[in-house]
């Protein structure tokens, strides 16, 4: 019969030793592994906040030149023409009543009575804004409820 190899004391320590050499490696790799996940995230992070910066601005340039009118063949997009102004009012399922123009998608909010007691000043110019839209002539209905926007 073949007589069983025995394992010596140092021999022993040695394999703990690489086992444990092995289990840090393991370890480090997990830890490279977490980081470049996390700098990965943080870098995308960053680039949807500059995308979304860059998409406000656009939006905010469109509506500063937008003049809220219908009409246009050129397709310019501030270039409306008619007489009838392409804005609609939207109700939210909150009760927000909004004017919301369809070119630009400026949103005009009515301004809540709450508001009036608390600020005033702010409520007038809101008010003032308010009714300037809503005296634009438009042949455009009020919708009912708005529960949420696709843009493109």
């Amino acid at each position: 019969m073949a007589e069983a190899k025995r394992t010596t004391v140092n021999e022993a320590e040695e394999i703990e030793l690489e086992f444990k050499r092995l289990q840090i490696e393991q370890m480090r790799e997990s830890l490279n592994e977490t980081k470049e996940r996390k700098a990965r995230r943080a870098s995308e992070r960053e680039r949807n906040v500059v995308e979304w910066k860059k998409g406000e601005e656009i939006k905010a340039h469109r509506q500063r030149i937008c003049k809220h009118r219908k009409g246009g063949k050129d397709n310019k997009f501030a270039a409306g023409n008619d007489n009838n102004h392409s804005i609609i009012q939207n109700t939210y399922p909150d009760g927000t009543i909004v004017i919301m123009c369809t070119r630009c998608f400026h949103e005009v909010p009515k301004p809540s009575q709450k508001l009036k007691k608390e600020n005033p000043k702010l409520y007038a110019e809101m008010w003032e804004e308010w009714r300037i839209w809503s005296q634009m002539p438009t042949d455009n209905t009020p919708s009912g409820s708005k529960i949420f926007e696709i843009v493109a």
